[in-house]
């Protein structure tokens, strides 16, 4: 039985570490401040982000009916998975996969915030 995208949402976000943040103006789920993955706002589909372009590349070739890309990820290490293709169990193996690469990763440095300019008083 194909997955909803309330769904998949569900499971994404029962991945361990996992939060719910705008990105792109969309809900997206983020692990160690790292996106991970979301729904997709247009397509019956699940955006995922994997490690590489050649992954990517191995993804779509051996498994056309579960992984696809539109022009717009042509350039970018993404891959849509389907909806009607996907069960809980895979997409969770996904997610668990691909968080492991992301916990390999070093922390992101960020730069601290700039206090906000004070405005002088009238």
């Amino acid at each position: 039985m194909p997955l909803t995208k309330a769904e998949a949402r569900k499971v994404m976000l029962a991945i361990a570490g996992t939060d719910e943040r705008p990105w792109f103006n969309q809900p997206s789920v983020f692990l160690h401040d790292r996106f991970l993955a979301k729904t997709h706002h247009k397509e019956d589909a699940v955006t995922l982000q994997v490690g590489s372009m050649e992954m990517r590349d191995m993804m779509l070739e051996t498994e056309p009916k579960l992984f696809y890309i539109t022009d717009h990820y042509r350039k970018f290490p993404f891959v849509l998975v389907r909806l009607s293709a996907l069960t809980k169990t895979v997409l969770r193996e996904l997610l668990v996969g691909r968080a492991a690469q992301l916990a390999a990763l070093p922390p992101i440095k960020r730069r601290p915030k700039k206090p906000a300019k004070k405005k002088p008083a009238k």
